[in-house]
């Protein structure tokens, strides 16, 4: 196969073992010579001589949450690109469990991409070291981490609302576990002072379509707020469906915005207004950070890399009710 890519017999074992150390040029010469000649690394053997198996962790809390699975596939492709393979876990909104998941699959992964991560700081300690870990949506110190800047995304929203005549609104809070829930609320309650809107925000919830139904169900037995913000888009459906289904007009008696512009939220009737997370670049912008870590190990941490969240306005909001 060598001959057939022009490059050296070590170049090829190498570009298997560690393609983040090759160009792009070297790297698709090997894996076209590869492909030509029907050759597959022997992941087994190539671990037991470098190390390494070739293999990376996806470790997600729930992937019923249509957040994930797009993330997810977005991280999967780039680890093909790399000639990885992605293994993947869920965690079932569960800290322990997590943790199990990490352990149990310490030995046959290079690395690990833990989405939305709820472990505490105490297990980060003990298992954040048993494989180089990129966080993604969770900031976590000295380690690399791929997050959005949920300010810059409530900012646009509460504009927008106060553009509309909304003066105040009320937010469906995330889990009391979540980094990501005590991030958007943070950045919600600043944006909205900043806009001069009133926010109102409501005890944790678990991020479930149900947890929706439940909070509107509450809503509807009390004066209704003018828009609803809530923790994420299936949140929002479940808030939307239950409204309409006590006879309550979406938007023209109460506003539901949700946050992830997940394809479901765009696909239902009314389509529901969101802030959209760039989901496929936080799963292939995770790859890249796990290898960059992996090819330079003692580099000092640059930071956080940090992406933009974009309003997508849909038929859930409309101008404020006049009393």
């Amino acid at each position: 196969m060598a001959r057939v890519a022009g490059v050296s017999v070590s170049t090829v074992s190498r570009v298997f073992t560690a393609p983040q150390r090759f160009r792009d040029e070297t790297r698709q010469k090997v894996y076209a010579a590869a492909e030509q000649l029907n050759y597959a690394p022997n992941r087994m053997a190539a671990a037991l001589t470098t190390g390494r198996t070739g293999n990376i962790g996806l470790i997600v809390p729930n992937l019923a949450n249509p957040l994930f699975p797009e993330m997810v596939k977005a991280a999967q492709h780039q680890s093909r690109r790399q000639n990885l393979a992605a293994l993947l876990g869920d965690s079932d909104d569960d800290a322990d469990d997590e943790e199990k998941l990490i352990r149990a699959l310490s030995k046959d992964v290079d690395g690990f991409l833990l989405f939305s991560s709820l472990l505490r700081e105490e297990q980060i300690a003990e298992v954040g070291v048993l494989r180089p870990t990129v966080f993604v949506n969770r900031r976590v110190d000295g380690y690399p981490c791929v997050l959005v800047d949920a300010l810059q995304g409530m900012r646009q929203l509460t504009q927008y609302l106060s553009n509309l005549g909304h003066t105040g609104l009320l937010y469906l809070a995330g889990p009391a576990n979540s980094w990501a829930a005590n991030d958007r609320l943070e950045a919600l309650l600043q944006a909205g002072a900043e806009t001069g809107l009133q926010v109102d925000v409501s005890a944790p919830n678990r991020p479930g379509f149900e947890s929706g139904n439940l909070a509107a169900e509450q809503l509807v037995r009390a004066p209704l707020p003018s828009a609803v913000v809530c923790f994420n888009d299936v949140m929002a459906l479940g808030v939307t469906a239950r409204l309409l289904q006590s006879g309550v007009r979406v938007p023209e008696q109460v506003s539901v915005v949700g946050w992830g512009g997940t394809q479901l939220a765009g696909y239902t009737t009314p389509a529901v207004t969101t802030l959209a997370v760039p989901l496929g670049e936080l799963g292939s912008r995770a790859v890249d950070q796990l290898l960059l870590d992996h090819a330079c190990p003692t580099q000092q941490d640059p930071g956080p890399v940090s992406l933009g969240v974009t309003l997508v306005p849909r038929a859930t909001t409309g101008r404020a009710r006049v009393s």
